[in-house]
């Protein structure tokens, strides 16, 4: 039956239930319960009603086991032998109402309400596996047996506990009081039950086209009316109890109606469905025959040998022959080349439909091709009885394509066909070239493969971006053979006559190259103006904080020294933790200073850096928490040309950078290793590395670095440390110093992953010796009454290395202004035996004094002490003999020694 049918059905069912719930909630309000019937008139109603509900389900129960298997359901199979068992009980019951001659035994309410209520729960039960079952699928006969000796054992089961174990059955009914709670109980859960199956029967019907589903919704629910009766009444010969026997009437009659549907209405409907179908067939084959034979395509019609029975006039006007039974699909004269018809023959056997291009020639001598599709013929007991050939001229087509071949193998840009799935279908010799693949490689491959790793997602997303606007214009990058990539600029269109994409792939590989070697030129440009910008500001901040500080640290000591005997008063307490914080500050501009300086040095020495890794790992590895695994592996010993100490002071802020990543437990990896570096970005120069470096790796498996910190680990005063645990110097320094030496490092990380920095220099071809600079031991460094002039812009650090040197036994002279200083110099050098200068000063710089001054006297020994000593290299201060130069603040005791050391040799050749 069909949806309207279906649905019509479903509509009736519900109308019809609303109907019988409307009766019974009107019943429910009457007092049926007190209308009793006399029995003399009871017992015959009841029995006649009984009586037409067994009638009933036997004739479900004959319907459903002698339709043939194929035709009925197990679902159908099911409810009729539950029916049947059913009607068996209810016989029983009939035959045990008080009033009816005895059984076998004394009849009684107890044992006619266990026939009754047995009845109602074998029924109940097979409507509830048959809503489970599917409404189509067949039983065997011999499952169906198995079937129906399960419901008779159950009816056997009941029948011997009524008749002969009656006193052991649960209680049903009780004289005077009528129904015990336990039978209202059962048939409220009767009730329940048979709902929930009519709800199921709902849903199905919903969603079905057959009137089955519905007619059991109506019939369920109608069930479920009954038993609500049943539930109600008080005694036997009420009137509810007659009420639900004519419900259940009505609830059987539509179970046998759905049952007639499905197993004897609907095999006749199917039956004159198909005599339609055949009629309507052996009409359209006749019209078909008709189209066959006055279309203007070639087709053949050949038995298993392939000799043509019949063909039709497009056929016979596109290669006439002069026999029409001597033509055969697998000759010369149909299919001449030899190859083809041998691939043709071997699909075909096989059972398979032969598609491909055939190349006639016509009776002119002009080159015809075929589009030809071949397909296996087999009867209703499927034997192959032949072949039918259809043939399509693409003779134009063929042309055409001949010439726009010839004309992309000439084109420079790459050329695709590619298919939905993005499998490349055509290509060109330009892009076999471009690729490094040949033509045949890239015509089994697709997209996909050509594409680099995290571009794959994106060419989903693009192919319906194309189907969408039709067109696409946009660059991207693909994977040669080798491995590198090809820079692309890609132009596709989409046909949806074929539902093919369209594509012409032009290189700029080198366009792309240059572009990223200039964006490399400027990113280092821009660094190198920042650094030099910070640098300078730096430096100037450096040198006025420097003079402050040499004020503060030596008058402290000053004080220190001359005024607090007792070195454990509160005042001594407080004099050093002003030294102690003015050393610290001394060390933080120090820091400061280090990245600013990046000219590389040209007092470079080649070092083995696994040596300075072992001491650092020595050193460190009492201050790593035991939690913390410290690594080291060395599989160089190759050497690279750096300070040891800056390597060390490098390695030292990179390992406790690790050790602050690790929260609790984890690795520190050191390796020494040679690597070969392709195309990578230093993270402190942002240039591109290529070729072979040594590398000292430090990695971690801490809480790494997000991707948007990554670029900032080296700029000054940045730290992703918490307040008070970092001051944002040490990468900073590791910058600095890396850039002098001409070093590079390459940073990966991962947020929760850790982080490894990779360091990485030229390595030298063999490591230095190793040698030990001998050590001068320090003399007196007290003086004799030398004359020594002092000469700082800033008041209080003259001031103060003065009565330094004087406390020393020197003789002093301040100056705060270097052409004050000249004058003097110039009226009076002959007594001067060393001249401590301040750098930068107003009027004058120390060097440009150094020089006039050694104009009037070229031995005047000179100590430069500068609180900045960015741009003096070492070769200046050589050409202006300078003996020494000091960072502000210097240490007392060094600045004292390095004069006594000036001194006495000078003094010693004076007075030769």
């Amino acid at each position: 039956m069909g949806a309207d049918n279906a649905a019509q059905t479903l509509g009736r069912q519900t109308r019809l239930l609303l109907g019988a719930a409307f009766i019974a909630a009107a019943a429910s309000l009457l007092p049926l319960d007190t209308v009793h019937i006399p029995l003399s008139a009871y017992v015959p109603a009841h029995s006649i009603l009984e009586f037409v509900s067994i009638v009933i389900a036997c004739l479900v129960f004959a319907t459903a086991w002698y339709t043939p298997s194929r035709e009925s359901s197990a679902a159908v199979v099911v409810i009729g032998i539950a029916l049947l068992t059913a009607a068996g009980l209810d016989c029983l019951h009939l035959l045990s109402i008080v009033g009816m001659p005895d059984l076998v035994t004394p009849n009684t309410s107890q044992k006619s309400i266990t026939f009754w209520l047995a009845a109602r729960i074998c029924a109940t039960l097979g409507f509830l596996a048959a809503s489970y079952l599917p409404a189509t699928a067949a039983l065997p006969r011999s499952r169906r047996r198995w079937v129906a000796a399960g419901f008779a054992l159950y009816a056997a089961a009941v029948t011997a506990a009524a008749l002969y174990g009656e006193s052991s059955l649960p209680t049903f009914f009780q004289a005077g009081t009528g129904t015990t709670v336990l039978k209202s109980l059962l048939e409220s859960a009767l009730v329940t039950v048979l709902a929930w199956i009519a709800w199921r029967y709902y849903r199905s019907a919903r969603a079905s086209q057959d009137s089955f589903e519905a007619l059991m919704f109506g019939a369920m629910g109608m069930a479920s009316l009954t038993e609500l009766f049943f539930a109600n009444y008080a005694l036997a010969n009420d009137t509810q109890n007659l009420l639900g026997h004519l419900y259940k009437i009505a609830s059987y009659g539509l179970i046998f109606q759905a049952l007639f549907i499905l197993s004897i209405r609907k095999p006749y409907q199917r039956l004159a469905i198909k005599t339609q179908g055949l009629l309507d067939a052996n009409e359209a084959l006749r019209v078909q025959s008709l189209a066959l034979e006055s279309t203007a395509t070639p087709v053949m019609v050949t038995d298993t040998t392939g000799k043509v029975t019949w063909r039709n006039h497009a056929s016979r006007t596109l290669k006439p022959a002069a026999s029409e039974e001597d033509l055969n699909l697998f000759a010369p004269t149909v299919t001449p080349d030899p190859e083809v018809a041998i691939q043709m023959r071997n699909r075909l056997d096989a059972g398979e439909v032969w598609r491909g291009r055939v190349r006639l020639e016509s009776a002119l001598g002009q080159d015809l091709y075929l589009e030809r599709t071949v397909t296996p013929v087999r009867n209703t007991q499927g034997l192959l009885v032949g072949y039918v050939s259809v043939s399509e001229d693409i003779t134009e087509k063929v042309r055409t394509e001949n010439r726009h071949r010839r004309i992309l193998e000439t084109a420079l840009d790459g050329y695709w066909v590619t298919d939905t799935h993005g499998s490349l279908l055509e290509v060109n010799a330009a892009y076999a070239r471009m690729s490094g693949y040949s033509t045949q490689e890239l015509l089994g491959m697709r997209v996909h493969d050509l594409k680099l790793a995290d571009e794959q997602d994106d060419i989903h997303a693009r192919m319906l971006k194309v189907k969408q606007l039709g067109q696409d214009r946009f660059q991207s990058q693909h994977r040669k053979k080798d491995g590198s990539a090809l820079y692309v600029e890609v132009s596709v269109n989409y046909d949806l006559a074929t539902d093919n994409f369209f594509v012409f792939v032009r290189d700029r590989t080198e366009y792309e190259l240059s572009a990223a070697t200039k964006q490399d030129l400027e990113r280092q440009l821009q660094h190198a103006q920042k650094m030099q910008a910070l640098g300078q500001l730096t430096g100037g901040i450096a040198h006025d904080f420097n003079n402050i500080l040499a004020s503060i640290l030596g008058y402290s000591n000053l004080a220190l020294s001359r005024f607090v005997p007792d070195k454990e008063s509160k005042l001594a307490k407080y004099l050093q933790e002003i030294v102690l914080a003015s050393e610290r500050a001394r060390d933080l501009i120090a820091k400061m200073l280090t990245f600013t300086r990046t000219q590389p040095s040209g007092t470079l020495k080649a070092i083995t850096p696994s040596l300075v890794v072992k001491e650092v790992v020595a050193m460190l590895r009492p201050s790593i928490p035991s939690s913390i695994q410290l690594r080291c592996n060395v599989e160089s010993d190759q050497a690279i040309r750096m300070d040891a100490g800056e390597l060390n002071q490098v390695l030292v802020n990179l390992i406790i950078n690790a050790r602050d990543a690790i929260t609790e437990q984890g690795l520190i990896d050191i390796r020494v290793r040679k690597v070969r570096i392709k195309d990578a970005l230093c993270a402190i120069s942002h240039q591109r590395l290529s070729g072979e470096y040594l590398a000292i790796q430090v990695a971690d498996n801490g809480c790494g670095i997000s991707a948007e910190n990554l670029s900032s680990v080296f700029n000054p005063f940045f730290t992703t440390k918490d307040v008070g645990k970092g001051t944002g110097l040490g990468l900073s320094m590791v910058q600095g110093i890396l850039q002098r030496c001409g070093g590079h490092v390459v940073v990966a990380s991962t947020l929760g992953h850790g982080s490894q920095f990779q360091l990485l220099w030229a390595a030298e071809s063999r490591p230095p010796a190793q040698h030990s600079a001998p050590v001068r031991p320090s003399g007196d460094s007290t003086g004799t009454g030398q004359t020594v002039w002092v000469l700082d812009d800033e008041k209080a650090v003259g001031g103060y290395v003065g009565e330094l040197l004087a406390d020393a036994g020197y003789k002093v002279r301040v100056f705060t202004d270097p052409l004050h200083a000249l004058s003097a110099f110039k009226t009076d050098h002959s007594n001067v035996n060393l001249l401590i200068t301040d750098q930068t000063m107003p009027g004058l710089s120390g060097l440009q004094l150094v020089g006039l001054l050694h104009g009037i006297r070229a031995d005047l020994p000179v100590i430069i002490c500068t609180g900045f000593s960015q741009g003096i290299a070492a070769k200046e201060l050589e050409s202006h003999g300078i003996q020494r130069l000091f960072i502000k603040p210097v240490a007392a005791d060094q600045l004292l020694q390095v004069v006594a050391d000036i001194l006495v040799p000078h003094m010693q050749g004076a007075l030769k």
